[in-house]
């Protein structure tokens, strides 16, 4: 009878074994090219976030002062008090402990925005940092609001005698401001004056501006209780009412010569309080939440899990002696007095992020870091007068 061969039980053992280790080497491999797939997707996501975010701040930052006055625009004030909102805080403007009486194109807010938020990758426990995240706003006139006639408000006055004749009217009080059709209309074409809007004016007796409460026809509304305080009528000082000429007896006599041009203030700051796990970059245009049923400006979100967001900036000294600065007066937190914010030449900006989800390697969970940073020199602040006339050195 002939013999019949097979495997002893200690070959298909190490068979088994063999194929075991095979497969457990082939799984290990494929599992940690799906966690570096995952890895490499979560660290696009965040690249993501943070160049999205960077993208808005740097373009808004570049048009920082068009069309502002140098000295920024006047907002009421008493003197010693102004209770105008700054958008991003529950804070009046403030600066140096002294009162503002005019909004500049840039204003730092270092340590204004909520602490610095990050979450254990394991636990999913919000952790709260010891830093506080910076603000910042950002103001600047809008020059496409041209109306079907091809005229700027910014340029051609709301009344005038000739060229063409406009019979406009400016309230004296600032209450509100009516268009005449014949030289405008309501502008502008593609994005018209609405409600949130914050409109400039401006004459040979400075700058005022007001928040726009309502638009009817041709008569734009500046109405009280303004949710950035704006729309003061009591006051003489960064008002309307004080742009008028005044005669010998101190009462008013009519406005000269006034031009309107919308302006846009925008505030970044991170939100980390609707949801502390995914704190995010909001931009802000003029101010949120009114009216209340249907806002007019509400606060978008343009980048997620955003932990830090930092500002730093290059001042240039008007006076001396200078602030003194530990960074020096190229990477400053904020103007320090007697330097002020309408110094600023360039800005410094640094976004921190993480992925929106956590990852394990090995036997722990962690998320992915990473940040951006870069410096923008706003078109409009960015140069001074290095050859002053003695003219110019007097005026100054």
């Amino acid at each position: 009878m002939k013999r019949q061969r097979g495997f002893s039980l200690i070959e298909v053992l190490v068979a088994i074994s063999i194929l075991v280790t095979v497969v457990g080497l082939s799984i290990g491999a494929l599992l940690q090219a799906q966690t570096a797939a995952k890895m490499v997707s979560y660290e696009a996501n965040t690249q993501e976030n943070l160049r999205a975010g960077m993208h808005f701040i740097v373009r808004d930052l570049a048009q920082a002062g068009e069309g502002i006055p140098q000295g920024g625009i006047s907002i009421p004030n008493t003197g010693t008090t102004s209770t105008i909102f700054r958008p991003g805080t529950s804070t009046t403007f403030a600066y140096a402990g002294t009162v503002f009486t005019a909004l500049p194109p840039i204003l730092p807010g270092s340590g204004l925005g909520p602490k610095v938020k990050s979450v254990n990758p394991t636990t999913g426990a919000v952790m709260i940092g010891t830093a506080n995240t910076d603000i910042i706003n950002i103001l600047y006139a809008d020059n496409t609001l041209v109306d079907t006639h091809g005229y700027n408000t910014y340029t051609d006055p709301v009344a005038s005698a000739s060229n063409p004749v406009c019979n406009g009217v400016i309230s004296p009080t600032g209450a509100f401001v009516t268009l005449d059709a014949n030289c405008f209309t309501m502008p502008g074409v593609t994005n018209p004056i609405a409600v949130g809007n914050l409109i400039m004016f401006h004459n040979q007796n400075g700058t005022a501006i007001e928040y726009v409460t309502g638009v009817a026809g041709q008569t734009i509304t500046f109405g009280s209780g303004d949710p950035a305080g704006l729309n003061q009528t009591g006051l003489t000082t960064g008002s309307v009412y004080g742009l008028q000429t005044f005669g010998t007896g101190g009462a008013p006599t009519g406005f000269p010569s006034t031009s309107i041009t919308r302006v846009w203030m925008v505030t970044y700051y991170l939100d980390s309080t609707t949801n502390p796990q995914k704190p995010m970059l909001v931009r802000q245009v003029n101010y949120p939440n009114y009216p209340a049923a249907a806002p007019a400006n509400p606060p978008q979100q343009i980048g997620d899990s955003i932990e830090d967001l930092t500002f730093s900036y290059d001042i240039t000294a008007s006076v001396v002696p200078a602030g003194t600065y530990p960074g020096g007066a190229g990477n400053a937190s904020t103007p320090l007095y007697p330097d002020l914010p309408t110094q600023i030449r360039a800005v410094n900006v640094f976004l921190a992020g993480r992925s929106e989800y956590s990852t394990q390697t090995q036997d722990s969970y962690t998320f992915l870091h990473n940040n951006l940073t870069t410096q923008v020199c706003p078109r409009s602040l960015s140069f001074q007068n290095l050859y002053q006339t003695s003219a110019t050195q007097t005026s100054n």
